[in-house]
């Protein structure tokens, strides 16, 4: 209940924190925010309870555009009480309105904590936070006003009225859902708890990496792609392949090669290609000529990243054409899709290194149908257009 109490006030305020955060003249506490310090109307005032010290509570004023990220990590609008301390040994209460609220993970009745105003006013971020309730609450502002303690950051492993898989249980999720698990629990019998699937994913950049061994862009992806976290942070290079050794890499996975080294062959780490990868734009130029919208999709393309930002057309070299014009050694004359003409214009580009088993045929101006366009550019055949040839 409690949950859907969060999802129906995050969807009713949703609309209020725009108008707020809209206006031009802004109130704190029924008061435009002003004094000194540079505080005047078009700023507001909210109670700052700083992590990991509770009792250092103190008012702040900030922009309007700041106010939804101070309200989403647990801040509440209004001033703070001059005299603040609740629980511990005192074992004051708070007065009503007002919330006894601690730091994170300390769940008893006997810790301190400070008083702050119960958020009228929460964002429609989700940042989602386990309640010392058991209930997961799509981020820190929805939990204080439902008066309950944050207990950790991210969502509640065993969520009151959750259904448990995996393990013992040998149950199974229903379409649209999957076994969550705790992070580091990458054994095939590892218990969980049944979670919806991820609708879409935020494009931040805070990488961790899967019990599949792939690095993703942030936990939501892994989540997307029903795979448990093995640890934050990105994981470590696979084993070596390329160079004189010529070793290979498992089916499916591609030999990467530092960023900027493109030659064919050249000495790198076997890694597997993303499932998913996130929306950031922060663009790479691959070894194939083209520009990636980050990394993690080039690496889901199988392709090596020769340098970060877009790449630069002007520094490629032109073949083909009426001239007849060839690359040099290790490229080959990439030519647009339907560029088929004998005289047709194209540019060097190093052939793709590996590629990736998906099937997505494309036809070759040789006639022969190849699985993608990354095997037809491997084997340097210009594409005549995308779908299997006619026989």
């Amino acid at each position: 209940m409690k949950r859907l109490m969060s999802v129906l006030w995050t969807c009713c305020v949703g609309l209020l924190t725009l108008l707020v955060l809209d206006s031009t003249a802004v109130f704190a506490g029924g008061k435009p925010a002003s004094g000194g310090g540079g505080n005047g109307v078009g700023k507001v005032c909210l109670c700052h309870v700083p992590p990991g010290n509770p009792g250092n509570a103190h008012t702040i004023c900030v922009g309007a555009p700041a106010v939804k990220a101070h309200l989403g990590h647990g801040d509440s609008l209004g001033e703070c009480n001059s005299s603040s301390a609740c629980g511990g040994e005192s074992g004051i209460a708070c007065p009503t309105g007002e919330f006894c609220k601690k730091e994170e993970g300390f769940c008893s009745d006997a810790a301190e904590g400070t008083c702050v105003s119960v958020p009228q006013l929460c964002p429609d971020v989700v940042d989602p936070v386990c309640g010392c309730d058991s209930v997961t609450y799509d981020n820190a502002c929805l939990a204080t006003n439902a008066g309950v303690v944050v207990l950790h950051t991210g969502p509640c492993v065993c969520p009151s009225g959750a259904v448990a898989c995996g393990g013992t249980t040998d149950v199974r999720c229903e379409t649209g859902q999957f076994c969550k698990v705790p992070d580091g629990f990458c054994s095939a019998d590892a218990e969980g708890v049944c979670a919806p699937l991820p609708g879409s994913c935020p494009p931040d950049s805070d990488p961790v990496c899967g019990c599949d061994g792939v690095t993703y862009s942030n936990a939501c992806f892994t989540d997307a792609a029903g795979i448990p976290v093995l640890h934050a942070g990105a994981c470590t290079p696979g084993a070596a392949c390329g160079g004189e050794g010529g070793a290979t890499c498992p089916t499916g996975d591609f030999c990467k090669p530092p960023i900027g080294v493109c030659t064919m062959g050249a000495p790198g780490h076997c890694a597997t290609p993303p499932p998913v990868c996130s929306t950031l734009h922060d663009p790479v130029c691959g070894c194939d000529g083209m520009t990636y919208d980050n990394a993690c999709k080039a690496d889901a393309a199988g392709v090596a990243v020769n340098h970060e930002g877009p790449c630069d057309c002007c520094q490629q070299t032109m073949c083909g054409g009426a001239a007849g014009t060839t690359c040099p050694s290790g490229s080959v004359c990439h030519k647009p899709e339907g560029a088929c003409a004998a005289d047709a214009e194209g540019v060097c580009m190093p052939p793709p290194v590996t590629c990736p088993p998906n099937n997505d045929p494309v036809c070759g101006c040789n006639g022969t149908t190849y699985s993608n366009a990354c095997v037809a550019d491997a084997a340097g055949v210009a594409i005549d257009h995308t779908g299997a040839c006619t026989p």
